[in-house]
């Protein structure tokens, strides 16, 4: 009788403790519908793993296991991604969830914003006559560089599609002329997506 009495205890903590052994998936996937620099896709692949395991705390597949098993599959993952091929590429990885990241536009752009010139010399920074705000001085106030990108960013698990989104992020630091950087700004666009993403979760 005790001998029996152990052996269910033992079972059970077995039992428990492969339940808790358990942790959720999570497959990541950047893509890129524009001509992006390979530094900046190589960086961002990274960067999304790591954020995507710091904001959901699950096991993250990374991008190249994924490209890999799109590759022994023939699954192709595009615009348009059916169902069928996210199941089947969802039980090759052993993964919950396919977040899919894809880069829809990329820019890095000037611009001529006459009201920092006009700033400029209301402060007395700069002499406020018409010839001084169109010449060479007035003309460099007034640049602005802002670097802009958007993702389309796509969450799939087994059901099929759970939440997808366009989300834009620009950065503009102060002389962005000088420091303008899109891959900051797409940095900022992975952190909002994944957090809004992990609302769904």
């Amino acid at each position: 009788m005790w001998v029996r009495r152990k052996a269910i205890v033992a079972v059970a903590i077995v039992v428990l403790l492969a339940g808790g052994a358990y942790a959720e998936r999570m497959a990541v996937l950047l893509q890129c519908a524009i001509g992006i620099p390979s530094y900046a896709v190589r960086q961002l692949q990274v960067y999304l793993a790591q954020r995507a395991a710091f904001f959901s705390g699950m096991q993250v597949i990374p991008d190249h296991e994924v490209r890999r098993a799109q590759s022994e599959l023939g699954v192709y993952l595009g615009t348009y991604i059916p169902d069928e091929g996210v199941k089947k590429l969802l039980r090759r990885l052993g993964a919950d969830y396919l977040f899919i990241v894809r880069i829809i536009k990329w820019e890095n752009r000037w611009e001529i914003r006459a009201e920092r010139a006009i700033f400029i010399s209301g402060v007395g920074l700069l002499d406020p006559t018409l010839g001084n705000l169109l010449g060479p001085l007035g003309l460099l106030s007034a640049l602005d560089r802002r670097a802009q990108v958007t993702l389309l960013v796509r969450l799939y698990g087994p059901t099929g599609l759970l939440h997808a989104n366009v989300i834009s992020a620009e950065d503009a630091p102060f002389l962005s002329w000088l420091f303008s950087d899109p891959l900051r700004a797409a940095r900022q666009a992975v952190d909002m997506a994944l957090q809004e993403v992990l609302q769904m979760l």
